[in-house]
Parts: structure tokens; C-alpha cells; sequence
């Protein structure tokens, strides 16, 4: 039997460290035989940085219940002995979520508003203005806390026709894909455009990044998915059941 993908991982994150420490020594050894100049030098520290720091992020992607969030539960929760990504029926990712580790930051999630997309603005760059995300703290000893608040990742709001064509969730001349109305007209669409959680897990403190997607066939979808995130993936796992 080959080495689980924790092990692989753990494996990888060795290799980029010591390729570190390669880079540096072969900056010191050129400085000390005068083969140094502030070009070299500055590609030298900027390779070394970029193999210290770099993410590497893996994109789950599954129709609706097919097991997604289990998994992620099942690989990053375990130790907790209950789901914490919402999982059970009627409660589903509803924005891209990233699950990563920023040591800068203390546990969080922070949860960026759907009506940033009215907004001609990316989401790299909402990245940048940390005050527009909403920033819940996460208790990682307490697994009661860190599931109650991730229960967010699946609120929707009821919007009218016209707001959700304002924010690319309503399409007129690809009615089948719409999502329905309810009684007074209105249409379900995510509360939120997206979600970051920051947790110390010994493989995301590596710099792997999960991308929790939305069910492809789910209601609401984030239609910004397909176009931007997924295609920013170093892999994709497409879950048939899990």
C-alpha cells in the first residue's frame, strides 16, 4: 500500500524546505565568492520566498449530496468527532469556501457579502479590503462553536428578480437554469460571495488550501466559480460519492 495523501503532503512540504535552505546556501556560498550581484540576489530571495510561502490549493467538486463536505470533514475534522462543515440534508455549501492557514491571523471565518457583486470590482482585490469581510473568531477547542459558525456558509437570501440579474444569479435567455420563485416572486441566492476559514491544521499550516465549492447542480450556485476559481486550482477532485 503507497503512502496516504497526508503522508505525501508532509513529504512535499519537507522538499520545499529544504529546497529553502538550498536556495540560501547557494546565495551565501556566491556572496562569499564575490559571484554575487543585486539582481541574482534579488531572484535568489524571491525563489526562496515564493517556495516558503507558495499555497497550493486543491478545488473539491461534486454534484448536490454526493459526500463533498464529508470528506473535507472526514480529512480536516476528524479529531473533533462531529461534522463541522454543514453536511447534513437541507444544509449545503452555499459560497466557495477556502479552508486554509494564515499564521498572521487569529482562527476565523470570515465571510465576504453577496452585494459585493454589484460592485465592479474582483475578488482578488476584496481580498484587499479586509473591512468589508464580516470576521467571526473560531474557538478550535470548542467543536460546538466552530460548527455553529460555519453554518453560515449556507444562508441564503430572498432577493427580487431584478437583484438577482444585478448580480449574475438570473439569466433571461437561459431560463432552465434559473433559479425558481417562490409564492411572492422572489428567488434564493447566497448570503454570502465567499467564505475563508483560517484554521492551524498540520497540513494547511504546509499551505495546502481547500476550495469546498458549491454543489454544481445546487440552486444559486456562485456563478464567478467556474470563471475564476476553480481554473486558480493547482488540482481538482471531482467526487462521484463519498
Amino acid at each position: 500500500m503507497g503512502p496516504s495523501f497526508n503522508e505525501q503532503f508532509e513529504q512535499h512540504g519537507t522538499w520545499r524546505r529544504e529546497f529553502a535552505r538550498q536556495l540560501k546556501q547557494l546565495g551565501e556560498w556566491m556572496g562569499g565568492h564575490e559571484l554575487m550581484d543585486s539582481a541574482v540576489q534579488e531572484r535568489l530571495q524571491r525563489l526562496e520566498d515564493q517556495v516558503r510561502t507558495d499555497k497550493v490549493m486543491v478545488a473539491f467538486v461534486a454534484e448536490f449530496s454526493r459526500g463533498k463536505s464529508e470528506l473535507i470533514n472526514a480529512i480536516f475534522f476528524a479529531g473533533y468527532g462531529r461534522r463541522i462543515m454543514p453536511a447534513s440534508a437541507g444544509r449545503t455549501t452555499m459560497c466557495p469556501t477556502e479552508l486554509g492557514y494564515d499564521a498572521s491571523m487569529p482562527p476565523c471565518l470570515r465571510l465576504l457579502p453577496i452585494e459585493t457583486r454589484l460592485q465592479l470590482h474582483s475578488l482578488s482585490e476584496w481580498r484587499l479590503k479586509p473591512d468589508r469581510w464580516e470576521e467571526i473568531p473560531l474557538d478550535i477547542n470548542d467543536a460546538d462553536q466552530i460548527a455553529k459558525s460555519l453554518e453560515k456558509v449556507a444562508q441564503v437570501r430572498r432577493v427580487s428578480v431584478d437583484e438577482a440579474r444585478s448580480m449574475g444569479f438570473w439569466h433571461d435567455e437561459l431560463p432552465e437554469e434559473n433559479p425558481s420563485k417562490d409564492a411572492e416572486g422572489l428567488v434564493e441566492v447566497p448570503m454570502w460571495r465567499h467564505a475563508i476559514i483560517n484554521m492551524p491544521h498540520p497540513l494547511l499550516k504546509q499551505g495546502l488550501v481547500i476550495l469546498d465549492t458549491p454543489g454544481l447542480n445546487a440552486v444559486g450556485a456562485e456563478p464567478e466559480l467556474t470563471v475564476n476559481l476553480i481554473p486558480q486550482a493547482h488540482a481538482v477532485v471531482f467526487i462521484l460519492g463519498a
